[in-house]
């Protein structure tokens, strides 16, 4: 068995950075939501011998800080707070949580919304792409490799996705193209075998 090491401590500002340019891709209102919500990112840090790190991020309100700080061996928090996600090669990757949270906070634009059908929403709690016959409204602003927040009809959150192509371009596809991939998505939870 490897040895592993965890480390859990406030993230740092290269790692804010990645952080902060990737949010603002979506929109710019998601970090000022952190900021004007007193959120404070945390980083645990997982390392096994063999593999390069792997770092999930936690938004902790400021408040929480206190008692955070009273545990002498931080390196036994496993989870606090909201999931933010994680970093990756220097990538970040949001969270189902966080990604509902922002979306419920009513600061995603529009143009970042996809609504799918009855028939769309069961399909991608299954794990499937989004093709053109699950849209029941998308924005005439959605661009290629857009991050795209995915609800059914009755404004509930389902996931996160990734479009694909741009809405010209959509609006040509026949019905049972994909239109966007699915990153993330509340039927992970159903998926896992129990």
């Amino acid at each position: 068995m490897s040895k592993f090491k965890e480390l859990f401590r406030k993230a740092k500002d290269i790692e804010i950075k990645i952080i902060k340019n990737s949010l603002h891709n979506i929109t710019e209102q998601i970090w000022k939501f952190i900021l004007d919500n007193q959120y404070e990112i945390y980083i645990r840090i997982s390392e096994r011998s063999q593999e390069k790190p792997y770092s999930d991020l936690f938004l902790i309100p400021h408040k929480l800080e206190k008692e955070i700080s009273k545990i002498k061996d931080n390196s036994s928090i496993k989870f606090s707070g909201i999931p933010l996600g994680f970093i990756k090669e220097n990538h970040f990757y949001l969270s189902l949580e966080a990604s509902e949270l922002f979306f419920k906070s009513n600061i995603i634009e529009s143009k970042n919304i996809l609504v799918l059908t009855e028939k769309g929403e069961k399909s991608i709690l299954y794990g499937n792409p989004i093709k053109k016959s699950m849209i029941l409204n998308i924005s005439s602003e959605v661009i290629a490799n857009m991050i795209i927040f995915v609800i059914n009809k009755n404004r509930e959150f389902l996931g996160l996705g990734f479009s694909k192509l741009n809405y010209e371009r959509i609006k040509k596809l026949d019905e049972e193209e994909e239109v966007a991939l699915i990153l993330i998505d509340k039927g992970v939870y159903l998926r896992k075998s129990q």
